[in-house]
Order: structure tokens, then sequence, then C-alpha cells
């Protein structure tokens, strides 16, 4: 009898060792992707404060000077240039989630405006789309947020699974052991 607890005990300590260790590896992983997305987050609002800023120092420049001069704005034109293209890139337009889609979409189309005003020269406008802008990432950036928080897919249902997994193994354990204390 003692024979048999022995080899269940060391067989069930055995399957939470493997459990524990395969959730503690997709654990790890998701942890890894979620810091990506956050480290995501972070490269976009320097993005969008680089684009934001320079287009507002270049507005503010053409306005106060008869004058231009390439030299004295081709720094911040540079990071406007810079801050559109890793804006762009960042934004997925193909998103499968219907809700972040629409974010996306809504945020391209506000930059896509921004820029056509800032070709046009109408700083005046871009000033106003620039602000619009601004308004348009913060649903953008809420649902990344709020992606990091839940979690991945995977880490979600690795979660549920592993929960499901003890407690079928609690349940298998007390059944055993309830058999062989009937036996005894």
């Amino acid at each position: 009898m003692e024979k048999y607890i022995l080899v269940f005990g060391t067989i069930f300590a055995a399957f939470l060792a493997g459990t524990f260790s395969y959730f503690n590896l997709i654990n790890s992983k998701e942890q890894k992707v979620s810091e990506f997305r956050q480290a995501w987050i972070d490269a976009f609002r320097c993005e969008l404060a680089t684009l934001v800023s320079s287009v507002f120092f270049i507005a503010y420049y053409q306005s106060i000077t008869k004058t231009h001069s390439a030299s004295d704005i081709e720094a911040s034109h540079k990071n406007y240039v810079s801050a559109c293209a890793g804006l762009l890139t960042r934004i997925n337009a193909q998103d499968p989630d219907i809700a972040t889609n629409h974010i996306n979409t809504v945020f391209l189309e506000r930059l896509d405006e921004l820029q056509t005003a800032f070709n046009k020269q109408d700083y005046v406008q871009v000033k106003v789309l620039a602000n619009f802008l601004v308004d348009s990432s913060k649903p953008l950036l809420k649902a990344e947020w709020n992606r990091v928080k839940r979690g991945e897919k995977a880490y979600r249902r690795t979660k549920f699974f592993a929960g499901a997994l003890c407690l079928f193994g609690l349940l298998t354990s007390v059944l055993f052991l309830n058999q062989f204390l009937t036996m005894s």
C-alpha cells in the first residue's frame, strides 16, 4: 500500500514540476513580448513628441521670420521626416483586432492630413492637425497599454490551461488517495 502511495507521490510531483516548468516557460516568453510592447509604446510617444515639437517649431519660425533660411530649420525638418517615417512603420494598418484597426486607421488618417498640410506649408492648419494627431494617439496608446496589462493570448490560454491542469491533478490525487485509503 505504502509502495503505491510513494509511486503515486513521485509521479504526481513530476507531473506538477513539468506543469509548472511549462507554465514558467510560456510566462517568461510572454513577459518578454509585453516588455517589447512597452518599449514600442515608449518609442511611439518619443516619435510623436518629436514630430509635434518639430512642426510647431517650423510653424513658429515661419511665422516670425520674413526671410527663410533652410539651414535654420534643417534639423527640425529632419526630425519631422524621421518621426513621420517612424510612426508610419510602427502602426499596423492591417491589425486583425477590429477595434485596434479602427484606432490605427484614424491615427494614420490624422498623420496623413498633417503631412499634407505641412507639404502645402499651411502652418496654421499644421498646428491644429498636430493637436488632433496627439488626441488620436491617446486611444491607440491606451489600447496598446491594455494589451500589455492583459498579456498576450498565449499567456492567457496557458494560464487557464495550467490552472485547469493543476485542478485536474489535485482532483486525481484526491481520488487516487481515497481509492487506496478505502482499500486498506
